[in-house]
Order: structure tokens, then C-alpha cells, then sequence
């Protein structure tokens, strides 16, 4: 069965990290180009988009600065044992379909994964 579940414009997976390392990491700018679902680059991430941690509410948000493009949240839940349940979701502008969107949403999770793995098992 996948970690993933099913939802147009919104996504799910569960990761082997406590909440607090999985939002620590999803809010670094220099973390940034690896997950989020509307850049390609860390200058991208940095100079083009606002990161924000609500830490209480455990959410990362981000925006475009001025430009007409997707914008979004993740929400990062314990969920026992060490886990988190990793949730994003994005206000897009409709130019991608479902399939699609779902599509980008997931390797931006995988990406996510794979930053609060490297991020964790660093000595």
C-alpha cells in the first residue's frame, strides 16, 4: 500500500521523522528547491517566493512575491512513534489537470522525504 493518499490539490505521506524536524526542514530556503512544487532552483525558492513557519500550528506556507503562480501549505502532524504525517496542498492557477497535479504534488512529498532523511541522519 502507498504513503500516499488520494486527493486533486491535495496530498498526504507519512515520514519516519518527529513533526518538528519534518517542518524545521521544509522551512529552510536552502531546503526549499528540493520540495516545493513551483520552483526549480534554491535562487528560485529564495528570491521569489515567501517561506513562513507557523510553528503552533505546525504549517509551512509559501507565496509567490508578485508573480501568478501556485502558492500553498503543509501541514505536518504526529502521527506515533517517531512518524509524521506530512500533508500539502496548493492553490494552483488551473493549468495542470488532476492526474497531473497529483502527479507534482508527490514527488514534491518525495522530495520532501528525502530532505528530512538526509536532514535527520546528519552527524
Amino acid at each position: 500500500m502507498s504513503p500516499l493518499s488520494d486527493h486533486a490539490g491535495r496530498r498526504s505521506r507519512t515520514m519516519a521523522a518527529d513533526p518538528d524536524i519534518v517542518l524545521n526542514t521544509a522551512a529552510d530556503p536552502a531546503r526549499a528547491a528540493a520540495w516545493l512544487p513551483i520552483t526549480r532552483s534554491a535562487e528560485d525558492a529564495a528570491e521569489h517566493y515567501e517561506i513562513r513557519l507557523s510553528a503552533d500550528e505546525h504549517l509551512v506556507r509559501w507565496r509567490p512575491h508578485g508573480a501568478d503562480t501556485w502558492s500553498g501549505w503543509l501541514r505536518v502532524t504526529e502521527s506515533g512513534a517517531g512518524a509524521s504525517e506530512a500533508e500539502l496542498g496548493v492553490h494552483d492557477s488551473g493549468e495542470l489537470d488532476a492526474d497531473a497535479l497529483r502527479a507534482a504534488l508527490d514527488r514534491s512529498l518525495h522530495g520532501l522525504a528525502g530532505e528530512v532523511e538526509q536532514n535527520f541522519n546528519v552527524s
